[in-house]
């Protein structure tokens, strides 16, 4: 049977897809292999191995993966082999494994890599409790796990060897349509329908801003490993200036040149905020287009349908102003259709990213990443210790994690808790490093887990045969790792059944059928108490603190686009790392604040003025970007003082308590002046109208954080 080609293509640029295939050979080869080749004592430990590797997987270059592989089989080897031998002495087992849960939970700090091979190691903790006192060589399981480690470990090599670059692709692919995601809800704001609601919309953005975010960060270190593997070529290029063409298009994306208010007021009536909104989502499909043709290693063609709307927005503008010569509201208006421009010149000159260039060197000098990983055994205590304090949720989250296999542990000694070890593996899936999440987590995890029981039984009746539930166990399987990163419910249902029919291995199927019910229920109820009485985020959260850190990373990411301003656009490391940290401390910002409703017994007001100063702080930054996407040098000396002025006056309002209201009023009264010259140029038009919305919204700004911080006193 051939398959239509576009279907073969969507297939082969589908990293999940291709994912779940490696998966389903892993299972299979860890199973059904297995079982035809005559070793059924191996099916458990090793596919048990392979699973808990595979939650270890990271994407990076070959040379690490290889010696991921080899951390990961000495650690796996080494923790269960310990906990073997610690087996008969409960008081120092249960002491052992909640000691080195929390150490290799704090090794997290060290990066995302190392959390991975963390996490799958605590997994393998708790894997090695199933089949204690089963095997007679104490190194039988052990090495079973190591054996499953390897197994998946090799497959993922295979895979990564046929398609290095999907990875890279696909963190692209999503940093865009991330982008589109944003440009979709700014659209929002420009229909007159929506005018009730502007503030609703505008908390939004905070949390489409945060996704983007996250997606460039992951993107930055796809690359970043790869650049570390061997010198940069053309296609290496490519993928960077795609990644840079991301960050500019966030940074236009996220940039607000008005009050949506006052548009809905003076343009509600015209054609003009339809067009506008029109043209966004028409950048949005465009987004989303060259995310398809990254995924597919194809050359994105642009849109012929999005140009002509932007005639037809610039014929309408042009009419309009005809119509209204002395209305001047239409000026915020044309700060947008401006920024419009530049995003359909960017996408009408796509293709011209991967022409070739003969000084790769040089290239690589204006596009180099920012690298903040290990670099010695200095920098690996400097990031240790930083976390070694209750300040730090990741130390907070190890002590968590200690506290629950304790607990966990010793009702697992109890005769009731036959499997006991399910309440800790329970527990460290739904304990998570904050509440809102641990939360969220209970109820997916108990009603995942009763649909999977009650839904096990039946096939346990109509499926007897050993070779039929290991088919199933690799459809469950699959199933879990699609869907653990987008629905956890129906993640844990497949993989309450995956265990059910694992265990059934050993004939214990319907043995295990209540007792994994109560087990799942103990062990959301020790998470929950962990989570809620062991050092709760609520008095750990310091707003005032997180605040002021994404204050001053506004104020630098200011501070660098002045630079701009002054010596003329550059791409440089130091420009591009403050705009970073100032999207980075805005999501934190954004998380933290959603955060509070989570919280027992809430308060309203707190919440109120919070969400609101999310607003208005986004806003702020908002205001920048714009600054920060259309940078160029600026010759007039009134406009650089003025930019001077507002950058100290900013420092000045937001780090110390020193708002000067008067002074505030007369320099808007001379923005107004400037703005009423007829020689000034449109650059400049923009430049000013920042400038007054920044201080506009100050005010506004200063008076939330107060009411803010005098609610969150304790």
């Amino acid at each position: 049977m051939n398959l239509p080609p576009s279907l073969l293509q969507g297939f082969k640029s589908n990293a999940l897809a291709i994912y779940c295939v490696q998966i389903c050979i892993v299972l299979s080869g860890s199973t059904l292999g297995l079982h035809f080749l005559g070793l059924e004592t191996l099916i458990v430990p090793v596919t048990l191995g392979a699973i808990a590797t595979a939650l270890t997987d990271f994407d990076d270059r070959l040379s690490i993966r290889l010696r991921n592989l080899a951390y990961v089989c000495i650690l796996f080897f080494s923790v269960s082999s310990i906990l073997d031998a610690l087996h008969p002495y409960p008081v120092l087992f249960a002491i052992y494994l909640s000691f080195s849960s929390a150490c290799l939970i704090l090794m997290g700090a060290l990066g995302q890599r190392y959390a991975a091979i963390s996490f799958g190691t605590i997994l393998l903790s708790i894997y090695t409790m199933f089949g204690l006192g089963e095997y007679t060589p104490w190194y039988f399981q052990p090495s079973a796990f190591v054996l499953g480690a390897l197994w998946y470990g090799a497959t993922a090599i295979v895979f990564y060897l046929i398609k290095p670059t999907l990875p890279v692709q696909d963190q692209l692919a999503r940093c865009f349509k991330q982008i589109a995601s944003v440009l979709h809800a700014k659209s929002l704001l420009f229909d007159p329908d929506n005018r009730a609601n502007v503030e609703e919309l505008l908390y939004t953005l905070p949390l489409q801003n945060s996704a983007v975010v996250d997606s460039l960060n992951r993107t930055k270190a796809s690359l970043l490993t790869r650049l570390k593997a061997s010198r940069a070529n053309q296609k290496t290029i490519y993928w960077l200036k795609l990644y840079f063409l991301a960050q500019d298009l966030h940074e236009q994306v996220s940039a607000n040149y008005l009050h949506y208010e006052q548009i809905h007021l003076n343009f509600s009536r015209t054609d003009l905020i339809f067009r506008i909104q029109k043209n966004i989502r028409l950048q949005a499909i465009a987004c989303e287009e060259l995310a398809q043709c990254i995924l597919n290693s194809q050359v994105y063609q642009p849109n012929a349908n999005a140009s002509i709307a932007l005639q037809n927005l610039h014929s309408s503008m042009h009419d309009w102003i005809q119509n209204n010569p002395h209305n001047i509201e239409v000026k915020n208006l044309q700060l947008v259709l401006n920024n419009l421009d530049s995003m359909q010149e960017r996408f009408a000159h796509l293709n011209d990213l991967n022409s070739p260039q003969e000084h790769l060197p040089q290239q690589l000098d204006q596009l180099n990443l920012y690298d903040d990983d290990i670099h010695g055994a200095r920098d690996l205590w400097l990031k240790l210790k930083q976390h070694l304090t209750p300040q730090s949720a990741l130390f907070r989250h190890a002590v968590r994690i200690a506290f629950v296999f304790a607990v966990g542990y010793g009702i697992s000694l109890l005769p009731f808790a036959r499997n006991g070890y399910w309440i800790l593996l329970t527990s460290l899936f739904v304990c998570q490093m904050r509440y809102f999440a641990t939360k969220s987590r209970l109820k997916m995890r108990t009603l995942g887990t009763v649909l999977g029981v009650l839904l096990g039984i039946p096939v346990l009746y109509f499926v007897p045969s050993t070779e039929g539930q290991l088919l199933l166990v690799i459809i469950f399987g699959v199933c879990f790792f699609y869907l653990s990163a987008k629905k956890y419910a129906m993640a844990t249902l497949m993989a309450t059944l995956m265990v059910l029919l694992i265990f059934n291995l050993k004939g214990a199927g319907y043995a295990i059928i209540l007792p994994r019910i109560i087990d799942t229920i103990l062990g959301c109820l020790i998470a929950w108490f962990a989570v809620s009485f062991i050092w709760p985020d609520w008095d750990f959260r310091n707003i005032s603190s997180t605040i002021k850190k994404s204050t001053q990373a506004t104020l630098q990411y200011f501070n660098a686009v002045l630079d701009e301003y002054i010596g003329g656009r550059s791409n440089s490391m130091t420009y591009r790392h403050a705009r970073r940290d100032a999207h980075n401390a805005q999501t934190e910002l954004a998380s933290m604040i959603s955060s509070l409703s989570t919280e027992p017994n809430p308060d309203p007001e707190l919440i109120h003025y919070a969400f609101r100063y999310l607003v208005y702080s986004h806003s702020q930054l908002s205001y920048v970007s714009a600054l920060g996407s259309h940078r160029e040098q600026v010759q007039d000396a009134q406009v650089l003082d003025l930019l001077q002025w507002c950058k100290t006056a900013l420092a000045d309002s937001l780090l110390q308590p020193n708002l000067a209201l008067d002074e505030i009023q007369q320099k808007l009264l001379k923005i107004k002046q400037l703005n009423a010259q007829d020689n000034l140029s449109s650059h400049l038009q923009l430049v000013l109208k920042q400038i007054s919305l920044l201080l506009e919204t100050l005010p506004e700004l200063l008076a939330l954080k107060t009411e803010l911080l005098q609610r969150d006193i304790k």
